[in-house]
Protein backbone atom coordinates (compact mmCIF):
# COMPACT_ATOMS: atom_id res chain seq x y z
CA UNK A 1 0.00 0.00 0.00
CA UNK A 2 1.41 3.40 -0.90
CA UNK A 3 2.76 5.40 2.00
CA UNK A 4 0.50 8.35 1.28
CA UNK A 5 -2.60 6.32 0.49
CA UNK A 6 -5.77 6.97 2.44
CA UNK A 7 -8.42 4.50 3.34
CA UNK A 8 -11.92 5.46 2.19
CA UNK A 9 -13.07 6.89 5.50
CA UNK A 10 -16.40 8.60 6.04
CA UNK A 11 -16.11 12.36 5.96
CA UNK A 12 -17.13 12.59 9.62
CA UNK A 13 -14.15 10.44 10.60
CA UNK A 14 -11.65 12.59 8.76
CA UNK A 15 -10.19 15.75 10.25
CA UNK A 16 -10.78 18.78 8.09
CA UNK A 17 -7.94 20.84 6.71
CA UNK A 18 -8.17 22.87 9.89
CA UNK A 19 -8.30 19.79 12.14
CA UNK A 20 -5.46 17.77 10.71
CA UNK A 21 -2.26 16.98 12.56
CA UNK A 22 -0.30 15.60 9.65
CA UNK A 23 -0.57 18.23 6.98
CA UNK A 24 1.16 19.57 3.94
CA UNK A 25 4.29 21.69 3.71
CA UNK A 26 6.54 23.00 6.42
CA UNK A 27 4.80 26.40 6.43
CA UNK A 28 1.39 24.87 7.21
CA UNK A 29 -0.79 27.42 9.01
CA UNK A 30 -2.26 24.58 11.07
CA UNK A 31 1.16 24.10 12.72
CA UNK A 32 1.12 27.54 14.29
CA UNK A 33 -0.22 28.35 17.72
CA UNK A 34 -3.69 29.93 17.85
CA UNK A 35 -3.49 33.70 17.45
CA UNK A 36 -6.39 34.38 19.79
CA UNK A 37 -5.44 34.19 23.52
CA UNK A 38 -8.64 32.39 24.48
CA UNK A 39 -8.07 29.72 21.85
CA UNK A 40 -4.50 29.26 23.03
CA UNK A 41 -5.61 29.00 26.66
CA UNK A 42 -8.33 26.55 25.69
CA UNK A 43 -5.86 24.34 23.85
CA UNK A 44 -3.34 24.38 26.70
CA UNK A 45 -6.02 23.65 29.30
CA UNK A 46 -7.36 20.77 27.22
CA UNK A 47 -3.83 19.40 26.75
CA UNK A 48 -3.22 19.54 30.50
CA UNK A 49 -6.51 17.76 31.13
CA UNK A 50 -5.62 15.04 28.62
CA UNK A 51 -2.21 14.65 30.24
CA UNK A 52 -3.80 14.22 33.66
CA UNK A 53 -6.17 11.56 32.32
CA UNK A 54 -3.28 9.75 30.62
CA UNK A 55 -1.34 10.00 33.89
CA UNK A 56 -4.12 8.38 35.90
CA UNK A 57 -4.57 5.62 33.32
CA UNK A 58 -0.81 5.03 33.15
CA UNK A 59 -0.45 4.87 36.94
CA UNK A 60 -3.33 2.40 37.21
CA UNK A 61 -1.78 0.29 34.44
CA UNK A 62 1.63 0.25 36.13
CA UNK A 63 0.06 -0.74 39.46
CA UNK A 64 -1.92 -3.51 37.78
CA UNK A 65 1.21 -4.92 36.12
CA UNK A 66 3.17 -4.73 39.36
CA UNK A 67 0.67 -6.78 41.36
CA UNK A 68 0.11 -9.31 38.59
CA UNK A 69 3.88 -9.82 38.31
CA UNK A 70 4.06 -10.17 42.10
CA UNK A 71 1.31 -12.80 42.00
CA UNK A 72 3.04 -14.66 39.16
CA UNK A 73 6.33 -14.77 41.05
CA UNK A 74 4.51 -15.88 44.19
CA UNK A 75 2.98 -18.81 42.31
CA UNK A 76 6.45 -19.82 41.08
CA UNK A 77 7.79 -19.63 44.64
CA UNK A 78 4.90 -21.76 45.94
CA UNK A 79 5.60 -24.38 43.30
CA UNK A 80 9.28 -24.55 44.21
CA UNK A 81 8.80 -24.60 47.98
CA UNK A 82 5.72 -26.78 48.46
CA UNK A 83 5.62 -29.16 45.51
CA UNK A 84 8.09 -31.58 43.88
CA UNK A 85 9.72 -30.24 40.73
CA UNK A 86 8.01 -32.76 38.45
CA UNK A 87 4.60 -31.27 39.26
CA UNK A 88 5.37 -27.80 40.63
CA UNK A 89 5.99 -26.32 37.18
CA UNK A 90 2.32 -26.91 36.35
CA UNK A 91 1.34 -23.96 38.56
CA UNK A 92 3.14 -21.17 36.63
CA UNK A 93 2.48 -22.91 33.32
CA UNK A 94 -1.28 -23.03 33.98
CA UNK A 95 -1.41 -19.47 35.34
CA UNK A 96 0.53 -17.91 32.45
CA UNK A 97 -1.40 -19.92 29.86
CA UNK A 98 -4.75 -18.84 31.31
CA UNK A 99 -3.81 -15.16 31.65
CA UNK A 100 -2.25 -14.92 28.19
CA UNK A 101 -5.26 -16.69 26.69
CA UNK A 102 -7.64 -14.29 28.44
CA UNK A 103 -5.71 -11.22 27.27
CA UNK A 104 -5.54 -12.45 23.67
CA UNK A 105 -9.18 -13.56 23.63
CA UNK A 106 -10.34 -10.22 24.98
CA UNK A 107 -8.38 -8.44 22.26
CA UNK A 108 -9.56 -10.61 19.37
CA UNK A 109 -13.17 -10.68 20.53
CA UNK A 110 -13.79 -7.03 21.42
CA UNK A 111 -11.15 -4.83 19.75
CA UNK A 112 -8.76 -6.42 17.23
CA UNK A 113 -7.27 -2.97 16.59
CA UNK A 114 -5.82 -3.06 20.13
CA UNK A 115 -3.48 -5.93 19.25
CA UNK A 116 0.23 -5.28 19.44
CA UNK A 117 1.84 -2.03 20.45
CA UNK A 118 -0.75 0.55 19.44
CA UNK A 119 1.92 3.09 18.52
CA UNK A 120 1.81 2.27 14.78
CA UNK A 121 -1.96 2.70 14.83
CA UNK A 122 -1.72 6.08 16.55
CA UNK A 123 0.75 7.15 13.88
CA UNK A 124 -1.58 5.91 11.14
CA UNK A 125 -4.48 7.81 12.70
CA UNK A 126 -2.45 11.02 12.75
CA UNK A 127 -1.60 10.45 9.10
CA UNK A 128 -5.34 9.99 8.39
CA UNK A 129 -4.72 6.46 7.11
CA UNK A 130 -6.88 4.74 9.74
CA UNK A 131 -9.93 5.55 11.78
CA UNK A 132 -9.28 6.51 15.40
CA UNK A 133 -10.11 3.87 17.98
CA UNK A 134 -13.33 4.09 19.96
CA UNK A 135 -13.68 4.37 23.71
CA UNK A 136 -13.84 0.57 24.06
CA UNK A 137 -10.11 0.48 23.30
CA UNK A 138 -9.42 1.86 26.78
CA UNK A 139 -11.06 -1.13 28.43
CA UNK A 140 -9.59 -3.76 26.12
CA UNK A 141 -6.07 -2.32 26.06
CA UNK A 142 -5.98 -1.93 29.84
CA UNK A 143 -7.26 -5.35 30.83
CA UNK A 144 -5.95 -7.22 27.80
CA UNK A 145 -2.49 -5.70 28.27
CA UNK A 146 -2.54 -6.36 32.02
CA UNK A 147 -3.45 -10.02 31.55
CA UNK A 148 -0.99 -10.58 28.70
CA UNK A 149 2.02 -8.92 30.30
CA UNK A 150 1.03 -10.18 33.74
CA UNK A 151 0.87 -13.65 32.20
CA UNK A 152 4.57 -13.45 31.40
CA UNK A 153 4.49 -12.35 27.75
CA UNK A 154 7.56 -10.26 26.92
CA UNK A 155 5.70 -7.06 26.06
CA UNK A 156 6.05 -3.47 27.29
CA UNK A 157 3.61 -1.20 29.07
CA UNK A 158 4.42 1.78 26.86
CA UNK A 159 2.46 0.62 23.81
CA UNK A 160 -0.86 0.35 25.67
CA UNK A 161 -0.33 3.63 27.54
CA UNK A 162 0.46 5.48 24.30
CA UNK A 163 -2.66 4.17 22.58
CA UNK A 164 -4.84 4.76 25.64
CA UNK A 165 -3.44 8.27 26.00
CA UNK A 166 -4.06 9.01 22.33
CA UNK A 167 -7.60 7.69 22.64
CA UNK A 168 -8.22 9.87 25.68
CA UNK A 169 -6.97 12.84 23.65
CA UNK A 170 -9.33 11.99 20.81
CA UNK A 171 -12.32 11.76 23.19
CA UNK A 172 -11.53 15.09 24.87
CA UNK A 173 -10.92 16.68 21.47
CA UNK A 174 -14.33 15.57 20.25
CA UNK A 175 -16.02 16.91 23.38
CA UNK A 176 -14.25 20.27 23.10
CA UNK A 177 -14.34 20.63 19.33
CA UNK A 178 -16.14 23.97 19.58
CA UNK A 179 -13.64 25.29 22.12
CA UNK A 180 -10.32 23.85 20.94
CA UNK A 181 -9.50 24.91 17.37
CA UNK A 182 -7.25 21.88 16.78
CA UNK A 183 -8.79 18.87 18.56
CA UNK A 184 -6.67 16.30 16.71
CA UNK A 185 -3.59 17.83 18.29
CA UNK A 186 -4.83 16.29 21.53
CA UNK A 187 -4.40 12.81 20.06
CA UNK A 188 -0.67 13.42 19.70
CA UNK A 189 -0.52 15.13 23.10
CA UNK A 190 -2.27 12.24 24.81
CA UNK A 191 -0.01 9.70 23.11
CA UNK A 192 3.06 11.62 24.27
CA UNK A 193 1.73 11.78 27.82
CA UNK A 194 1.17 8.02 27.72
CA UNK A 195 4.82 7.44 26.87
CA UNK A 196 5.97 9.94 29.50
CA UNK A 197 4.01 8.10 32.18
CA UNK A 198 5.18 4.67 31.02
CA UNK A 199 8.86 5.54 31.49
CA UNK A 200 8.82 8.64 33.69
CA UNK A 201 10.49 10.45 30.79
CA UNK A 202 8.56 13.58 29.71
CA UNK A 203 11.26 15.12 27.51
CA UNK A 204 11.82 11.90 25.58
CA UNK A 205 8.07 11.62 25.08
CA UNK A 206 7.89 15.09 23.53
CA UNK A 207 10.75 14.22 21.21
CA UNK A 208 9.11 10.92 20.30
CA UNK A 209 5.94 12.68 19.15
CA UNK A 210 7.92 15.00 16.88
CA UNK A 211 10.53 12.48 15.75
CA UNK A 212 8.39 9.36 15.28
CA UNK A 213 4.67 10.12 15.29
CA UNK A 214 4.76 13.33 13.20
CA UNK A 215 8.19 13.19 11.55
CA UNK A 216 8.25 16.98 11.63
CA UNK A 217 7.99 19.89 14.04
CA UNK A 218 4.66 21.58 14.75
CA UNK A 219 4.47 24.47 17.22
CA UNK A 220 0.86 23.65 18.00
CA UNK A 221 1.48 19.93 18.65
CA UNK A 222 4.76 20.57 20.45
CA UNK A 223 3.17 23.01 22.91
CA UNK A 224 0.17 20.79 23.61
CA UNK A 225 2.34 17.69 23.98
CA UNK A 226 4.72 19.49 26.32
CA UNK A 227 1.85 20.51 28.60
CA UNK A 228 0.31 17.02 28.49
CA UNK A 229 3.62 15.32 29.29
CA UNK A 230 4.23 17.66 32.22
CA UNK A 231 0.83 17.06 33.79
CA UNK A 232 0.97 13.32 33.12
CA UNK A 233 4.40 13.04 34.72
CA UNK A 234 3.28 15.10 37.72
CA UNK A 235 0.42 12.66 38.25
CA UNK A 236 2.82 9.72 38.02
CA UNK A 237 5.32 11.23 40.45
CA UNK A 238 2.57 12.09 42.89
CA UNK A 239 2.03 8.34 43.26
CA UNK A 240 5.47 6.83 42.65
CA UNK A 241 7.94 9.54 43.66
CA UNK A 242 10.53 11.52 41.75
CA UNK A 243 13.12 8.84 40.98
CA UNK A 244 14.30 7.44 37.64
CA UNK A 245 12.92 4.08 36.57
CA UNK A 246 16.39 2.51 36.73
CA UNK A 247 18.59 2.91 39.78
CA UNK A 248 22.13 3.68 38.62
CA UNK A 249 25.04 4.88 40.72
CA UNK A 250 26.81 8.03 39.48
CA UNK A 251 29.21 7.18 36.66
CA UNK A 252 32.48 9.00 35.85
CA UNK A 253 32.92 10.64 32.44
CA UNK A 254 33.96 8.21 29.73
CA UNK A 255 37.57 8.68 28.50
CA UNK A 256 37.78 9.63 24.84
CA UNK A 257 40.20 6.78 24.09
CA UNK A 258 37.47 4.18 24.67
CA UNK A 259 34.95 5.79 22.29
CA UNK A 260 35.93 3.32 19.49
CA UNK A 261 34.64 0.54 21.75
CA UNK A 262 31.27 2.25 21.93
CA UNK A 263 31.26 2.70 18.16
CA UNK A 264 31.80 -1.05 17.84
CA UNK A 265 29.01 -1.64 20.34
CA UNK A 266 26.74 0.57 18.24
CA UNK A 267 27.69 -1.44 15.16
CA UNK A 268 26.67 -4.67 16.88
CA UNK A 269 23.46 -3.04 18.07
CA UNK A 270 22.72 -2.01 14.49
CA UNK A 271 22.92 -5.59 13.23
CA UNK A 272 20.93 -6.78 16.24
CA UNK A 273 18.26 -4.19 15.42
CA UNK A 274 17.98 -5.46 11.85
CA UNK A 275 17.63 -9.02 13.12
CA UNK A 276 14.98 -7.89 15.60
CA UNK A 277 12.94 -6.06 12.95
CA UNK A 278 13.07 -8.93 10.47
CA UNK A 279 12.21 -11.48 13.15
CA UNK A 280 9.30 -9.44 14.49
CA UNK A 281 7.71 -9.04 11.07
CA UNK A 282 8.40 -12.70 10.30
CA UNK A 283 6.71 -13.73 13.55
CA UNK A 284 3.59 -11.77 12.63
CA UNK A 285 3.49 -13.42 9.22
CA UNK A 286 3.95 -16.85 10.79
CA UNK A 287 1.14 -16.36 13.29
CA UNK A 288 -1.08 -14.97 10.51
CA UNK A 289 -1.17 -18.49 9.08
CA UNK A 290 -3.04 -19.56 12.22
CA UNK A 291 -5.82 -17.00 11.78
CA UNK A 292 -8.43 -19.75 11.88
CA UNK A 293 -7.37 -20.99 15.29
CA UNK A 294 -9.79 -20.45 18.22
CA UNK A 295 -9.64 -16.99 19.78
CA UNK A 296 -6.86 -16.71 22.32
CA UNK A 297 -5.15 -19.94 21.26
CA UNK A 298 -2.03 -18.25 19.93
CA UNK A 299 -1.62 -16.22 23.10
CA UNK A 300 -2.16 -19.35 25.22
CA UNK A 301 0.66 -21.19 23.46
CA UNK A 302 3.12 -18.36 24.02
CA UNK A 303 1.83 -17.99 27.59
CA UNK A 304 2.57 -21.66 28.23
CA UNK A 305 6.13 -21.12 27.02
CA UNK A 306 6.42 -18.09 29.30
CA UNK A 307 5.17 -20.21 32.22
CA UNK A 308 7.87 -22.80 31.62
CA UNK A 309 10.53 -20.10 31.42
CA UNK A 310 9.21 -18.53 34.61
CA UNK A 311 9.64 -21.85 36.43
CA UNK A 312 13.39 -21.76 35.76
CA UNK A 313 13.93 -17.98 35.68
CA UNK A 314 11.08 -15.76 36.88
CA UNK A 315 13.07 -12.63 36.03
CA UNK A 316 13.18 -13.60 32.34
CA UNK A 317 9.46 -13.18 31.65
CA UNK A 318 7.17 -10.16 31.60
CA UNK A 319 8.06 -6.65 30.51
CA UNK A 320 11.75 -7.00 31.37
CA UNK A 321 12.29 -3.89 33.51
CA UNK A 322 13.72 -5.90 36.42
CA UNK A 323 15.87 -7.94 34.07
CA UNK A 324 17.26 -4.72 32.55
CA UNK A 325 18.02 -3.43 36.05
CA UNK A 326 20.01 -6.58 36.87
CA UNK A 327 21.87 -6.38 33.56
CA UNK A 328 22.71 -2.71 34.18
CA UNK A 329 24.12 -3.66 37.57
CA UNK A 330 26.28 -6.34 35.91
CA UNK A 331 25.01 -9.20 38.03
CA UNK A 332 24.81 -11.77 35.23
CA UNK A 333 27.52 -14.30 34.40
CA UNK A 334 28.79 -14.71 30.83
CA UNK A 335 27.01 -17.95 29.90
CA UNK A 336 23.82 -16.87 31.64
CA UNK A 337 23.83 -13.63 29.63
CA UNK A 338 23.96 -15.41 26.26
CA UNK A 339 21.26 -17.90 27.23
CA UNK A 340 19.05 -15.13 28.58
CA UNK A 341 19.49 -13.10 25.37
CA UNK A 342 18.35 -16.05 23.24
CA UNK A 343 15.38 -16.83 25.50
CA UNK A 344 14.24 -13.21 25.82
CA UNK A 345 14.63 -12.59 22.09
CA UNK A 346 12.50 -15.61 21.18
CA UNK A 347 9.89 -14.79 23.83
CA UNK A 348 9.66 -11.14 22.74
CA UNK A 349 9.26 -11.99 19.05
CA UNK A 350 6.62 -14.66 19.71
CA UNK A 351 4.77 -12.54 22.29
CA UNK A 352 4.29 -9.73 19.80
CA UNK A 353 3.61 -12.05 16.89
CA UNK A 354 0.71 -13.80 18.63
CA UNK A 355 -1.26 -10.53 18.63
CA UNK A 356 -1.43 -9.87 22.36
CA UNK A 357 -1.64 -6.18 23.38
CA UNK A 358 1.71 -4.79 24.47
CA UNK A 359 4.66 -2.73 23.30
CA UNK A 360 8.23 -3.47 22.29
CA UNK A 361 10.08 -0.61 24.01
CA UNK A 362 10.60 -2.28 27.39
CA UNK A 363 11.56 -5.71 25.96
CA UNK A 364 13.88 -3.97 23.52
CA UNK A 365 15.60 -2.05 26.31
CA UNK A 366 16.05 -5.29 28.26
CA UNK A 367 17.69 -6.93 25.24
CA UNK A 368 19.92 -3.89 24.82
CA UNK A 369 21.03 -4.06 28.45
CA UNK A 370 21.85 -7.75 28.04
CA UNK A 371 23.80 -7.03 24.84
CA UNK A 372 25.82 -4.32 26.58
CA UNK A 373 26.51 -6.60 29.52
CA UNK A 374 27.69 -9.36 27.21
CA UNK A 375 29.89 -6.89 25.30
CA UNK A 376 31.51 -5.74 28.55
CA UNK A 377 32.20 -9.34 29.58
CA UNK A 378 33.70 -10.19 26.18
CA UNK A 379 35.80 -7.02 26.19
CA UNK A 380 37.20 -7.88 29.60
CA UNK A 381 38.03 -11.46 28.61
CA UNK A 382 39.60 -10.65 25.24
CA UNK A 383 41.57 -7.55 26.21
CA UNK A 384 42.18 -8.43 29.86
CA UNK A 385 40.93 -5.04 30.97
CA UNK A 386 38.28 -4.00 33.42
CA UNK A 387 35.05 -2.99 31.63
CA UNK A 388 32.16 -1.33 33.42
CA UNK A 389 29.02 -3.35 32.49
CA UNK A 390 26.76 -0.53 33.65
CA UNK A 391 28.03 1.98 31.11
CA UNK A 392 27.99 -0.51 28.25
CA UNK A 393 24.51 -1.73 29.16
CA UNK A 394 23.03 1.78 29.17
CA UNK A 395 24.73 2.76 25.92
CA UNK A 396 23.59 -0.47 24.26
CA UNK A 397 20.00 0.21 25.32
CA UNK A 398 20.02 3.56 23.52
CA UNK A 399 21.77 2.06 20.48
CA UNK A 400 19.34 -0.86 20.16
CA UNK A 401 16.39 1.50 20.47
CA UNK A 402 17.84 3.65 17.68
CA UNK A 403 18.52 0.67 15.43
CA UNK A 404 14.97 -0.64 15.72
CA UNK A 405 12.86 2.52 15.95
CA UNK A 406 15.22 4.88 14.08
CA UNK A 407 14.61 7.76 16.51
CA UNK A 408 18.10 8.52 17.87
CA UNK A 409 17.28 11.68 19.82
CA UNK A 410 14.39 9.96 21.58
CA UNK A 411 16.56 6.95 22.40
CA UNK A 412 19.39 8.99 23.91
CA UNK A 413 17.15 11.28 25.94
CA UNK A 414 14.96 8.37 27.04
CA UNK A 415 17.93 6.55 28.59
CA UNK A 416 19.27 9.74 30.12
CA UNK A 417 15.95 10.32 31.86
CA UNK A 418 15.48 6.69 32.88
CA UNK A 419 18.97 6.31 34.36
CA UNK A 420 20.16 9.84 35.18
CA UNK A 421 23.55 8.93 33.63
CA UNK A 422 24.29 12.23 31.93
CA UNK A 423 28.02 11.48 31.78
CA UNK A 424 27.26 8.85 29.12
CA UNK A 425 25.70 11.25 26.65
CA UNK A 426 28.74 11.29 24.32
CA UNK A 427 29.16 7.48 24.05
CA UNK A 428 25.40 7.11 23.69
CA UNK A 429 25.40 9.55 20.77
CA UNK A 430 28.39 7.83 19.18
CA UNK A 431 26.89 4.35 19.49
CA UNK A 432 23.50 5.55 18.27
CA UNK A 433 25.05 7.00 15.12
CA UNK A 434 26.54 3.66 14.07
CA UNK A 435 23.39 1.82 15.18
CA UNK A 436 21.38 4.14 12.93
CA UNK A 437 23.64 3.79 9.90
CA UNK A 438 23.71 -0.03 9.77
CA UNK A 439 20.00 -0.68 9.12
CA UNK A 440 19.79 2.34 6.82
CA UNK A 441 22.61 0.99 4.65
CA UNK A 442 21.02 -2.47 4.68
CA UNK A 443 17.69 -1.02 3.59
CA UNK A 444 15.84 -2.21 6.68
CA UNK A 445 12.86 0.10 7.42
CA UNK A 446 12.06 1.35 10.93
CA UNK A 447 9.89 -1.13 12.76
CA UNK A 448 6.95 1.21 13.25
CA UNK A 449 6.84 1.98 9.54
CA UNK A 450 6.58 -1.75 8.81
CA UNK A 451 3.95 -2.29 11.49
CA UNK A 452 1.93 0.76 10.44
CA UNK A 453 1.78 -0.32 6.80
CA UNK A 454 0.78 -3.80 7.92
CA UNK A 455 -2.06 -2.42 10.05
CA UNK A 456 -3.25 -0.25 7.16
CA UNK A 457 -3.19 -3.18 4.74
CA UNK A 458 -5.13 -5.42 7.14
CA UNK A 459 -7.68 -2.70 7.77
CA UNK A 460 -8.17 -2.20 4.04
CA UNK A 461 -8.62 -5.96 3.53
CA UNK A 462 -11.40 -5.93 6.11
CA UNK A 463 -13.09 -2.96 4.50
Amino acid sequence: MADNALLPLPQSDLPSSRDRVMGGGGDDLDDRLPRQPLQWLGLMFAAGFVGAIAGLIGVAFRVSLFWLAYFRNWIVAVGHSHLPAWIGFILPLSLCTLMAWAGSWLTQRLAPQSAGSGIPRVEAVLRRHLRPAGISILFVKFFGGSLSIGGGLALGREGPTVQMGGTAGRIVGDLLRRVVPEPWTLVAAGAGAGLAVAFNAPLAAVLFVAEELLHRFSSRVFSATLIACITGTLVLRAFSGNTPDFGVAPLPPVPTDVLPEYLLLGLLAGFAGVLFNLSLVGSLQLFDRARNWPMGAKGAIVGAAAGLIAWFSPISVGGGENLAQIAIAGHLAGRIILLTIVVRFALTISSYGCGAPGGIFAPLLALGALLGNAFAAANSDLRHVSSDPTAYAIVAMAACFTAVVRSPLTGVVLLLEMTGSWTLILPMMAASVTAYIVPELLGNPPIYDSLRKRDEALEQQHG
